[in-house]
């Protein structure tokens, strides 16, 4: 299979309601984060390669005028929000009409920007210029319920690439528990495996004398240091709260993001736990830094114990939203069927979606995942092979270090239900185990009432709750 054709199947699996929700995706991610994204190509992000790029009879050999493109751009979104997809879809390529039905693009839209409410404008579209082959163009619209961007990829012959992405123009704000004067922050980079460089963030307490450390482990998707989804930061509070109590914590950027990888071809190893091991190393050299603990979230949990039974001395393990605790293919199903059920009914589309979701489940199930292909844009046979093989309860339960475990009871990606009972029941009546089940607050720890939907991830100032921080400061000062 060629890039080129790798690349749109990515972006089939990605624009497809329920293709990026297992675990957490944040806004590339977490989940993920979790929102719709699309393959790498279009975008103008400079560490991807050639070999991403659009077929080649495909290649501009005229290019167009921005403001030509950036018309077509806006017209292209105006006619989404009339519900106008199969107009829409005639204005793709041929080959990525061939692999993104109109009913696809409709599911897409209704998943993420049709969320946020009727359009009310079109804010700006941006001529990006040329990248792999293909001329881009943002678009920022505003919805009656928030705001979104859309990434364009034109080629002469259509749209090859179309993006819908978490609009991150709204500015994250520190939460009131952080105290800035408490510590201070610089620029890292960590040596990955694989000749792959990851930037990363080094915050420490001020003052004198041993601190505990803590490094945290990102969910699945295209995740940054930060783990950003829209103008909130789930890292970043965490480790500013943590840090204003005297704990130094490192996060960089996930591999998925910072370097070029095939994701035909990875590992839960390649896209995760030995890079993790790497910054675990590294916070060990810092100075005034003593016991070490590794906090993941969502996905990033799960791989926790992996993680420290790997490394072998760590003071302790925190696991936040730790899921799928169990099955991704069963994972993605309630989360697609979740999020049809909200309103009370499910639409023909949306059936539609569900049915999709669950032949994809199956494929993962059976491995029915070919050499070159990716699914539910986190991996491949060798993805999904590595989880299948990975014993996460008896890891768990094979851990002789203090763990918490905390779950949000309005989590509706890692549930109270079906993940937390898998670490529940592999706890047993072990010492050193803490579960905690915070009632209000969902998978990214923030406040949530009502149904819980993934759109409440992007409100303005929806901070990691004060409480999830705190019980994490005095889990890991209570074990240095």
């Amino acid at each position: 299979m060629s890039p080129a054709r790798r690349t749109v199947l990515r972006t089939v699996a990605a624009l497809t309601v329920g293709g990026s929700l297992a675990g957490c995706q944040s806004g590339d991610d977490d989940d993920g984060n979790d929102t719709t994204t699309a393959a790498p190509t279009g975008t103008t992000t400079p560490e991807k390669t050639p070999a991403e790029g659009t077929p080649d009879d495909e290649t501009p050999t005229d290019p167009q005028e921005p403001a030509q493109l950036k018309q077509q751009a806006r017209e292209f979104v105006q006619l989404l929000a009339d519900g106008e997809f199969e107009t829409a879809h005639a204005k793709f390529t041929e080959s990525t009409a061939s692999q993104l039905s109109a009913t696809q693009l409709e599911q897409a839209w209704a998943g993420t920007a049709g969320q946020k409410g009727d359009l009310v404008e079109i804010l700006s579209a941006e001529y990006r210029g040329e990248s792999n082959g293909q001329e881009v163009v943002v678009v920022r619209a505003q919805f009656t319920e928030g705001t979104q961007q859309f990434t364009f990829g034109f080629v002469e012959t259509g749209i090859s690439t179309f993006r819908i992405v978490p609009d991150r123009q709204d500015e994250w704000t520190a939460p009131e528990y952080a105290d800035e004067s408490a510590f201070s922050e610089r620029e890292v980079t960590l040596s990955a495996p694989g000749d792959c460089s990851l930037g990363a963030t080094l915050t420490m307490p001020d003052g004198e004398g041993d601190v505990p450390g803590v490094v945290l482990v990102h969910g699945n998707g295209q995740q940054d240091r930060d783990q950003t989804v829209g103008p909130n930061k789930t890292f970043k509070d965490i480790t500013w709260g943590l840090a204003t109590q005297g704990i130094a914590v490192l996060r960089y950027d996930k591999r998925t993001a910072a370097c070029d990888v095939d994701l035909a071809d990875v590992t839960i190893d390649d896209v995760a736990t030995d890079d993790a091991l790497t910054a675990i190393e590294r916070l060990r050299g810092v100075d005034r830094v003593g016991s070490v603990f590794v906090a993941g979230h969502s996905f990033g949990g799960v791989l926790a114990p992996r993680i420290a039974a790997r490394d072998g001395d760590l003071a302790g393990v925190v696991m936040l939203a730790p899921g799928p605790a169990d099955s991704f293919a069963d994972t993605i199903v309630r989360q697609t069927r979740h999020l049809a059920e909200l309103d009370g009914t499910v639409t023909e589309a949306e059936q539609q979606a569900i049915e999709q979701v669950e032949q994809r489940a199956e494929r993962i199930r059976t491995l029915d995942i070919g050499d070159d292909e990716v699914v539910n844009n986190f991996g491949g046979d060798e993805y999904y092979r590595t989880f299948q093989e990975y014993d996460q309860r008896e890891t768990f339960a094979g851990l002789s270090v203090p763990r918490f475990v905390a779950q949000g009871g309005q989590d509706w990606q890692v549930t109270v239900e079906d993940d937390l009972q898998v670490w529940r029941d592999a706890a047993g009546d072990q010492a050193g185990v803490t579960i905690e089940v915070y009632p209000e607050l969902n998978h990214r720890f923030q406040v949530s009432t009502g149904k819980a939907t993934r759109q409440e991830y992007f409100r303005p100032d929806s901070h990691v709750a004060g409480r999830l921080v705190e019980d994490v400061a005095t889990f890991v000062q209570s074990n240095a």
